[in-house]
């Protein structure tokens, strides 16, 4: 495939992952602002612990749809097989992951009244990870659109059912019924679709496939683990010095962030099976230096702008997403998202070190970046609760750039990136340099866009104008 086709694939399967993505990130903020005023701060703390606790230790359900699409990928011949063990796996790891998130909520002194709401979440995100075995058919044939449509689909049941568990008042544990049924039908949804694809699961207890999974994805894994701790590590901490009510403040505008990786997660998704091929056979290091750092300056092209954006508008994205309740977030998330953008980068730069074999460099990296962080985080939260978790937030999302840069930069020929790479950055900093000077004195929209002009200058120079008149030409090709 000519290198135009391929990035035309890129782009084409980009787009639909984004439409997915972004329909599945409005409908789970709906959803988010839909419990929070129904639950209540206090309540909504709650309800953000169990989340958590349950993504916490379900490493293997969400790293083994990376190993599966590389191996798709690779050898289609033999997908039933991949497929079939895939869903085995993940059916045998479901009533141990139980057991273990039970113990954990004995740890933590939760309530024995909420271990129902649990145990009704580990079944709906088990669903969600036989769904995922199923959509890493999609992705490793680089049908990507089927995979949005699954996701627009459950992303839509679930809104639909949590809007039935809010108009009927249907309790606490309703909220989690709701999540589960719609990730059984997006399931359902996906097993037909990969049957008219001609994929045939081929369901058997196969320990040597099984173990092959279990050995690719034990680094992965306890990465995994790692890279929860440290996105819950305030959620953790807030259970543990302050109370529920100031967990529900941190969480609701860290639900708001977590939508925003919809944006780098679109790119990763479809550059994966493609950096895959290329190592498929031999390493083809010169194509990869280059899409692995045009991937980087397009992901700061395009996010740091919706950061910019979520800075000034703040406390009105709060207000309508969860009411007055939770003014004193607004606060919170403004130090949040200053960080966030750093965090993009490494849905860039960690699929090359999967691909490539070198899951126990991640885990390395992660384990150290859980050290430092928790340094961070002790202090911070016990002394200022909520703010400080916040502030350890953003330092540590800077930390852990930083770590991946040094580190990659032995793989992959940075310079291209860096040369240009740092334009949006400096143009971001100068925007939210004069947000911060002007703040409260002028119109907030005048403000913004003020900011946004300013990035622009910056921002267009990431890119040579032949990349530029490329871009465009492929622009009016798919037009065409």
């Amino acid at each position: 495939m000519s290198q135009t086709k391929r990035i035309k694939t890129i782009a084409s399967n980009t787009a639909w992952f984004f439409t997915s993505r972004a329909a599945e990130a409005v409908n789970s903020l709906l959803q988010i602002a839909l419990v929070a005023r129904y639950l209540g701060v206090n309540d909504f703390g709650v309800y953000s612990f169990l989340i958590v606790v349950c993504w916490t230790v379900l490493p293997l359900f969400m790293v083994l749809q990376r190993i599966l699409v590389r191996d798709i990928a690779i050898d289609k011949g033999r997908v039933s097989e991949i497929v079939g063990t895939g869903l085995t796996l993940i059916g045998l790891s479901a009533p141990p992951i139980l057991i273990v998130t039970m113990a954990l909520l004995l740890i933590f002194k939760v309530e024995t009244i909420y271990f129902t709401a649990l145990a009704i979440n580990v079944f709906a995100i088990t669903f969600a990870a036989l769904n995922s075995v199923c959509t890493s058919v999609f992705i490793a044939f680089e049908k990507v659109k089927y995979e949005t449509l699954v996701s627009f689909a459950i992303s839509s049941m679930s809104l639909v059912f949590m809007l039935g568990v809010v108009h009927f008042d249907m309790g606490f544990n309703a909220t989690f019924i709701a999540f589960m049924l719609s990730n059984l039908i997006g399931l359902l949804i996906s097993v037909v679709t990969i049957f008219r694809l001609g994929v045939r699961p081929a369901i058997k207890i196969d320990f040597g496939r099984m173990y092959y999974f279990i050995k690719e994805c034990g680094f992965l894994a306890a990465n995994q683990i790692i890279v929860q701790i440290y996105a819950y590590m305030g959620v953790f901490f807030l259970k543990k010095f302050a109370t529920d009510y100031d967990l529900g403040l941190f969480q609701a505008p860290a639900r708001l962030l977590n939508r925003l990786n919809v944006f780098p997660a679109s790119f990763s998704v479809a550059l994966f099976p493609v950096i895959a091929s290329l190592t498929a056979v031999t390493y083809q290091k010169e194509k990869i230096d280059y899409m692995i750092t045009t991937a980087a300056r397009l992901i700061l092209f395009a996010t740091i702008p919706v950061s910019i954006a979520a800075f000034v508008l703040s406390d009105e994205l709060v207000l309508l997403f969860f009411g007055s309740k939770y003014t004193y977030s607004a606060a919170l998330f403004r130090m949040m998202i200053m960080g966030i953008n750093f965090n993009f980068l490494i849905f860039v730069f960690e699929p090359l070190l999967i691909i490539l074999h070198k899951q126990h460099s991640i885990f390395i990296l992660n384990l150290i970046l859980l050290t430092l962080s928790s340094a961070l985080y002790y202090p911070l939260t016990k002394f200022n609760g909520a703010y400080g978790a916040s502030i350890a937030f953003f330092i540590s999302n800077v930390l852990y750039l930083a770590m991946y840069l040094y580190f990659i930069s032995s793989i992959v020929d940075l310079m291209p990136f860096l040369r240009r790479g740092y334009l949006p950055v400096v143009g971001g900093l100068c925007a939210f340099g004069l947000i911060l000077f002007t703040a409260g004195n002028y119109p907030k929209f005048l403000v913004l866009a003020t900011a946004l002009a300013i990035y622009a200058l910056f921002a267009m120079k990431a890119f040579t104008f032949d990349e530029i008149i490329f871009m465009k030409g492929l622009m009016k090709k798919r037009e065409g």
